[in-house]
């Protein structure tokens, strides 16, 4: 994959150790230089209102977890959608989780602000895959 210089990946989930660990398979597979980890979704919100004055937004990725105390993937979503297109449109949204629960499932799915689900842990070329569809144009 050739790389997308600008590219970065924002990362919300509670578990430290899938942060570290997916943290480390986006540097491994050169995905994008710049990796923001968040414990919650919260502060990643914050963080995505402090790029609205911005005037221009770099193409974001967006590895979301489903099931987070405080505020839930589901729960990101709703707040996320109240943003300027601006920012929405250059970020590409991925939930990700281990649920088996058919309903999250379903949700994630049926969300247009949800570009793809990736099972937790992720594999190296489901999410090299994933950035690749995103971005199919650019690489």
């Amino acid at each position: 994959m050739n790389s997308i210089p600008d590219l970065r990946v924002i990362l919300i989930d509670d578990n430290e150790i899938d942060l570290l660990l997916h943290e480390k398979l986006i540097t491994l597979q050169q995905i994008s230089r710049t990796v923001l980890s968040f414990l919650n979704a919260n502060k990643a919100l914050e963080f995505l209102s402090s790029n609205i004055s911005l005037p221009r937004i770099p193409p974001t990725i967006i590895l979301l977890d489903i099931q987070m105390p405080e505020m839930d993937g589901f729960e990101f979503l709703q707040a996320f959608d109240a943003y300027p297109q601006k920012i929405k449109s250059q970020c590409h949204i991925i939930m990700v989780s281990s649920t088996l629960d058919y309903s999250d499932i379903t949700r994630s799915n049926a969300n247009p602000l949800v570009t793809k689900l990736l099972r937790k842990p992720l594999l190296m070329k489901e999410l090299r895959d994933a950035v690749e569809g995103i971005f199919k144009d650019f690489v």
